[in-house]
């Protein structure tokens, strides 16, 4: 029987991942829409919880095919680069290896028809019993190669102290990383065998862009207490803050909706048009740093009556580039830079256009220039230190005695704390 799990779960990691390389989230299944992990009841924060601390991180989906399907989901657990460690699925899971998706219910008073899929984790069939990276893999017809969906989220554990401030350098550059983090991390009762070799930071900037750095020196180290300081590795663009609209009502334009029609039984929102803003001097301006949120007026529930809707997006006084695309992307379509999310250029009104069917809500978002493998989210965007950003910092530790790697703690921090 374990034979037989090994090399089920080999089949399965196969279909998930190159050979090599972190599993990835993706979405496999065109009807499957506004996909979210986040820990349960916070909607905006990372899919990020503390070991046997009763948190738990949630996920929803919605099937635009309607009906009721029953989909299945197993964990797996990850090293600190997202490949899957070398742990047997008993060793980090109490309970079922395996569980069906029950909470599901069917939405109401909306134009377009779905039923919204929801899932808790740990539950009463499945708890991680480990620190660490996991991937919680959704599938179809109880069969884990049949993949319909993965996400990633992580569960810390509180053995570190993590200081971290925000520096600004390289004032006035438009070129040039521009906002620097220093840090301090103290154990806590936990003795930290070789850090040089058995540490591994993970910084994600807006929760993106994830900055996997090995073998970092520390600058200094005073028993279990080390410090990073003025290092060139812990540097980052501050970018610009993001674009955002609002469309929770049908009845008014809100915030960066320039008009609304209803035409063939559907909502259509236009945007106000975006601009080019590299050289334009750095304006404060709220934004949730990229994420969005599920959100429709007068209603009880935005997850069940939030319709979907279409947007329309224009770039306005960019020339067409030949050599690469522009892509609207953020933390609703993953950062993802394909075919669904891909400018087309308009010759006769010379802008940037594209068109998405989403849910209602309120919804951050950049435009991101990708040529061949290379992407250049600040080509437009423009580079200032000023930027307010979140930083999320998680540390884990090379357990060779356990043979996996433990995420030891975590923190966020804001660049806003900058002392301006």
């Amino acid at each position: 029987m374990k034979l037989f799990t090994i090399i089920l779960c080999g089949s399965v990691l196969f279909s998930l991942q190159a050979r090599g390389q972190a599993i990835r989230e993706k979405v496999l299944a065109p009807q499957i829409k506004t996909v979210q992990m986040h820990k349960k009841g916070e909607p905006l924060s990372p899919p990020l919880i503390t070991l046997n601390s009763g948190e738990q991180v949630t996920l929803r989906f919605d099937d635009l095919k309607g009906g009721t399907t029953t989909y299945s989901y197993q964990l797996i657990h990850c090293n600190a680069s997202w490949e899957p460690s070398n742990l047997f699925t008993s060793d980090y899971i109490s309970g079922q290896q395996n569980g069906e998706i029950y909470q599901h219910e069917s939405s109401f008073n909306t134009l377009i028809s779905y039923t919204h899929y929801r899932l808790n984790i740990p539950n009463e069939r499945m708890r991680p019993t480990e620190s660490g990276n996991y991937i919680l893999h959704v599938y179809k017809n109880y069969s884990p190669s049949d993949t319909l969906l993965t996400r990633r989220f992580r569960i810390s554990e509180s053995k570190v102290r993590i200081r971290a401030e925000v520096d600004r350098i390289n004032r006035m550059s438009r070129e040039k990383p521009n906002q620097e983090l220093n840090l301090t991390l103290q154990a806590r009762g936990f003795d930290i065998q070789d850090p040089y070799n058995n540490l591994t930071l993970s910084i994600q900037q807006n929760y993106h862009r994830e900055r996997i750095l090995e073998n970092l020196n520390p600058s200094s180290i005073s028993g279990n207490t080390l410090s990073w300081q003025m290092n060139p590795k812990l540097t980052f663009m501050g970018g610009n803050e993001f674009h955002h609209f609002n469309s929770k009502n049908t009845d008014f334009a809100a915030e960066h909706i320039q008009k609304i029609r209803f035409t063939r039984n559907n909502y259509h929102f236009q945007l106000k048009d975006d601009k080019d803003r590299t050289f334009q001097s750095y304006q404060v301006k709220k934004d949730v740093n990229g994420r969005y949120r599920i959100d429709r007026d007068k209603v009880d529930d935005p997850n069940l009556e939030a319709d979907y809707v279409y947007v329309y997006f224009t770039l306005k006084g960019v020339p067409f580039e030949p050599e690469g695309h522009y892509y609207v992307a953020g933390n609703f379509n993953n950062w993802q830079y394909n075919e669904k999310n891909r400018l087309r250029y308009d010759g006769q009104s010379q802008t940037y256009q594209k068109r998405l069917f989403l849910k209602q809500g309120y919804y951050d978002y950049k435009y991101v220039f990708r040529s061949g493998n290379n992407t250049d989210p600040f080509r437009i965007s423009g580079n200032h230190e000023q930027t307010e950003n979140d930083y999320l910092i998680c540390v884990y530790y090379r357990d060779h005695r356990k043979g996996y790697d433990r995420l030891l703690g975590h923190t966020l921090v804001n660049s806003a704390t900058i002392d301006y």
